[in-house]
């Protein structure tokens, strides 16, 4: 059986790693989850890793049922501080992270696609398990809303160039596996350093 909390946990210490070298500059960088920084993206995997159901849904109805109000509101709440401050509380969610609600995708979701975020911001790049690539791929391509995977990729072949993974018919969009994900989640910058005939329909639709 797949585990997906020890990839999940995985990612969360390889992530930590590299956050603990930053800059006071490369934590105010911006991303291309504009208007949150390095900084705002961390809190918010902080958030994430201290979620529980309860929280979720009080949360959820004291934010009027905005999901944005709900998100943006756990964010600041994990955002206070030095930027020591922001890691110190992200580096206790490795040992002890809470589940978000939701399919178990979800967490290795957030933290390996928020963490190229992170990483491409700063020009870098991570270095990520075929198999935890394998896995979310294959989950991306099949979700609904909000991330709408299905149907962004509806009516196209996606082909990884670094794993052994393939899905689909039609015009081909071939890339790094990472780089697939992001743009199957709507990221279209990661489709910079992919090729086929499918490229430009996948653009159209991030």
């Amino acid at each position: 059986m797949t585990d997906v909390a020890a990839m999940t946990r995985a990612e969360r210490v390889t992530l930590l790693a590299e956050l603990e070298g930053l800059t006071d500059d490369q934590w105010s960088t911006m991303t291309v989850c504009a208007p949150w920084t390095v900084r705002h993206l961390v809190a918010h995997m902080t958030a994430l890793g201290n979620q529980t159901v309860p929280h979720f849904m009080t949360g959820l109805i004291g934010s009027g049922f905005s999901f944005d109000k709900f998100v943006n509101k756990d964010l600041a709440r994990f955002n206070q501080g030095s930027n020591a401050d922001v890691l110190a509380r992200f580096a206790k969610t490795v040992e002890h992270p809470t589940s978000v609600p939701g399919l178990k995708y979800v967490s290795l979701g957030e933290i390996m696609c928020h963490g190229e975020d992170i990483r491409r911001s700063i020009a870098r790049k991570g270095d990520h398990p075929a198999e935890h690539l394998v896995l979310l791929a294959d989950r991306y391509r099949r979700s609904g809303p909000p991330l709408n995977g299905k149907k962004r990729v509806a009516g196209l072949r996606l082909r990884a160039t670094d794993v052994d993974w393939a899905f689909g018919d039609g015009p081909e969009v071939a890339g790094p596996a990472m780089d697939l994900i992001l743009a199957i989640s709507g990221r279209v910058d990661a489709l910079g350093s992919c090729t086929g005939d499918g490229v430009a329909a996948l653009r159209s639709r991030c």
